[in-house]
């Protein structure tokens, strides 16, 4: 079976089961945020101790970027049926922060200690403490109306990835469009065509949703055209430095695919890398544009 016909299934079968657990309740929905964050970070985790010697810390990094995914939603309130809990993340991050320095201090040769804290604690920090701000978008009850602003990000960097690469696989080279390395070091298969394509396709979808539905009214914001198409290249832009930042790092650690979760995908964070920068990056935006208005 070709590895098209495999993504092919593997996403007939994956979308609806996200679908349904967005749509239940906030238990499904933040259990399968902590489940992104935990299984990312320990696929994280196996690609930096290849480089560096030291403790085998996935489970660390899965307990950890769950941890800080389940102190997020914690400090938002309202999920669970329980208040807002102050200060939650913070104290989150100091306690994971202080086991990693322990387990540094105690476990790693000092010829490797720097590099080894700084790519280990990247897990957690990238997954969980910035990945985890995906629940922020999201509410509690049934329905899609409670996680719209979540599932537009989802579907646009869906839509950018899958337009750049049929675009850069078929069309890419061919008649008038050329074929130009985007970052040929990190991920030679990209070209500037795709992006460019993938980016326009974006943007038209983000900010036709943004102005023509309510997918963003739980911030309170008066959106404009201008400030619908600006949310839109913020999602296309953030989704492929995401993108480009994951590829790095396999690249960096000699790694194929980060994991085997989604069969002909890879893991988390071949799938779900341009979401976890691009989510977050959407949630400050919009929380920067409340607070100036």
């Amino acid at each position: 079976m070709s590895n098209l016909a495999q993504r092919l299934i593997t996403a007939f079968i994956a979308i609806p089961v996200v679908f349904v657990l967005l749509w239940f309740n906030d238990f499904s929905r933040i259990g399968l945020m902590c489940f992104l964050a935990g299984v990312g970070a320990w696929e994280w985790a196996g690609m930096a101790c290849k480089m560096y010697k030291g403790p085998d810390t996935r489970y660390l990094s899965f307990a950890s970027s769950l941890a800080l995914t389940l102190a997020w939603a914690l400090s938002k309130g309202g999920y669970f049926s329980l208040p807002a809990v102050p200060y939650v993340v913070g104290m989150t991050f100091v306690s994971v922060f202080a086991i990693y320095i322990g387990v540094a201090y105690a476990k790693v040769e000092i010829d490797h200690l720097f590099p080894w804290l700084v790519m280990q604690l990247g897990a957690p920090l990238y997954l969980g403490l910035w990945g985890g701000m995906n629940v922020l978008m999201m509410g509690n009850g049934q329905g899609f109306e409670h996680c719209y602003p979540f599932i537009l990000v989802m579907t646009a960097v869906w839509l950018c990835d899958t337009v750049a690469y049929f675009f850069g696989k078929f069309a890419a080279g061919k008649g008038p469009f050329g074929r130009h390395p985007f970052a040929p070091s990190i991920s030679p298969k990209k070209t500037w065509e795709g992006s460019v394509a993938g980016s326009i396709a974006t943007i038209a979808w983000v900010a036709y949703w943004v102005k023509c539905s309510a997918s963003l009214a739980s911030f309170e914001v008066e959106l404009t055209w201008t400030s619908a198409i600006v949310i839109g290249l913020l999602i296309t832009v953030a989704g492929q430095v995401g993108d480009l930042l994951m590829s790095a790092l396999k690249r960096w650690s000699g790694t194929k695919d980060s994991g085997n979760l989604f069969v002909g995908h890879g893991g988390v964070l071949d799938r779900c890398d341009s979401f976890l920068l691009a989510a977050p990056a959407l949630y400050l935006f919009m929380d920067f544009l409340k607070n100036i208005t």
